[in-house]
This record gives C-alpha cells, structure tokens and sequence, in this order.
C-alpha cells in the first residue's frame, strides 16, 4: 500500500465558513482515500496577526502548516511579498456575495456619507478580504484618503468590537454578517466581490501532493451541494461552537441566529487564471499594498486543478 502524503493544516475555527470543505472531507475520509494524511492542529486562538506574509512564510519555514486559505488578495500579497508558496487552486462559493458594511441601530450611520463625512473608522482584518473588498467598493464612491479603516484583528474581532461599541461600523459576511442581521443591525452598504478565494500551498510539497488535496476538496463539494440539509446543519453546529468559544456575547440569540444561517454554495476548485492574477495584483501595486513578486507563471501551480 503505498504511503500517505502528510499535510499539515493549521485551523483557525472562526473562519470554518471558508474552509467548510475542508472540514467536510476530513469528516468524510476523502484525504485517505486520495492518498494524503491530513494533520490538523488549531492556530492562533489569540487572533490573526496583521503581518499575514511573514505569519505565512513563517508557517511554511517551521512547516507548522503545508497551505492555507484565503482570499485571492492576500494570496497574491504574500506570495508577492515574500516570494514563497504556489496558488495551486481557486475557488468560488456564494460567500463572496455575502460581504457588507454593518452598524448597531443605536448609531446614526444610514449611508456611505454618513461614514465618511463623520469619519467613522470601519472595522477590517488588515491584509484580508474585508479590507480589500471594503477598500476597492468604498473608493467608488468617495476618495480614497476619506475612508476610515480600523485593524480588528479577524472577523469575529470585528463583530465583537462592533457588539461592544468599540467600534461604530464593520464589514462582515458569512455567518457573521447573517448574525449581524438576526440580532437588528443595520446594513449600511452591501460590497460586490467577485475575486475568488484561493489555497496557497507550500511549494515543496510538490504537484502531486497538490493535486491530490485539489481532487479532495472538490469531492467534498461535491457532497455538500448534494446534501444540503445534511451539511447545513453541520455548519450550523460549527458555526455555534464559535459562539461558545469566541463571541458568547451572542449566546443569547443563538436561535435566532442559527434560524438565519444558510449554507454556501460552492463551485468546483479551479485554476486561478492569469487575468485574474493580473488584475488583482495591478489593484494591489496601484494602492501600494504590495510588490511585484514572481508574476503568474512564479506562483501559480497551472496543474494541480486542471484535471479536475
């Protein structure tokens, strides 16, 4: 029988909402069954580090993790910055519909305006999806030097913050954003995005191990776009184990909050293909956000989803 591939996997159980099929192919035995061991330890319960690059590179040179998720701006980021790791695969899921700007109804925010001419600092996770995604859709609307960020920290750091009336706005999505409305607060600005979210692997883990992961990941989509009610009640039981464990300020909405969580829909994982690559790592030049790094073809593995 021939040996398993051994891939380390650092999970970090407030963001389960992406890395949902990943859950679901553990839970299921597809890594055995595509010939990887998959290990899985928790990371940084304390909360994100702002300096995802370096955390990254850091994780891969202790090889305390062999890839991780993310969205395909901090992706190109870190490759970028630090000239390690290979985008062997993207995906789409319904989440990044899901991404907007929340106030308490105590506050008077109403709209873009009222954030920018107060000057009310918007609560982000620095160098993640929300504060690209905030960034790009704000700057529509006004200059870019009136928008406010404030670095919370990860997602269920902003939602505390926002709770906790240390901050008076938040971009939230997933099951947060859905939380957010379940308990009354107000969606100031829903934000379009359509940039996928991406899995930056190390590099030395080699295409077939990569591959592999890919042909995993996909068959757990597969079964959860199958069974939807089966699976939507496991991300329910997830997303309630965050509340206990990160945001018990919540504990008492927990049914009214788990009335409103539905589960994303996923699209098979793919290539990220090099207009993509293109156009967002020329937004992260334009704004200064990063260098120019090893170009498509230096950071992304064009195989590892192609099969699939």
């Amino acid at each position: 029988m021939k040996a398993l591939t051994k891939i380390t996997h650092g999970y970090y159980q407030p963001y389960f909402y992406w890395m949902f099929p990943i859950l679901v192919a553990r839970e299921q035995h597809l890594f055995e069954r595509d010939g990887i061991e998959l290990e899985v330890h928790d990371i940084v319960p304390q909360g994100q580090p702002e300096g995802k690059a370096q955390w990254y590179r850091d994780a891969f040179e202790t090889k305390s993790r062999d890839f991780y998720f993310c969205c395909a701006w901090q992706g190109i980021y870190s490759t970028s910055e630090t000239g390690r790791g290979l985008i062997g695969a993207a995906l789409k899921s319904s989440l990044i519909k899901t991404f907007a700007i929340y106030t308490r109804p105590d506050t008077k925010i109403h709209s873009v305006l009222d954030l920018t001419e107060s000057g009310t600092p918007i609560a982000v996770n620095k160098n993640a999806d929300a504060h690209y995604v905030t960034l790009k859709n704000l700057s529509e609307f006004v200059p870019e030097e009136r928008v406010r960020l404030s670095h919370m920290g990860g997602v269920e750091r902003c939602f505390k913050a926002l709770m906790s009336k240390e901050v008076d706005a938040a971009t939230l999505a997933g099951p947060y954003a859905e939380a957010a409305e379940a308990i009354g607060y107000r969606r100031v600005l829903a934000l379009s995005r359509t940039e996928p979210t991406v899995v930056v692997f190390n590099e030395k883990l080699g295409h077939d191990a990569l591959a592999a992961f890919v042909k995993s990941i996909n068959g757990a989509i597969t079964l959860i776009n199958a069974e939807r009610e089966k699976y939507r009640r496991r991300y329910v039981k997830e997303f309630e184990e965050v509340v206990d464990r990160y945001l018990p300020e919540l504990a008492a909405s927990r049914s009214a909050v788990a009335s409103r969580l539905t589960l994303p829909v996923w699209a098979e994982a793919r290539t990220l293909q090099k207009e993509e690559f293109l156009q967002i790592h020329s937004f992260l030049l334009e704004h200064g956000l990063t260098q120019e790094g090893r170009g498509y073809s230096g950071t992304v593995d064009v195989r590892a989803a192609a099969s699939h």
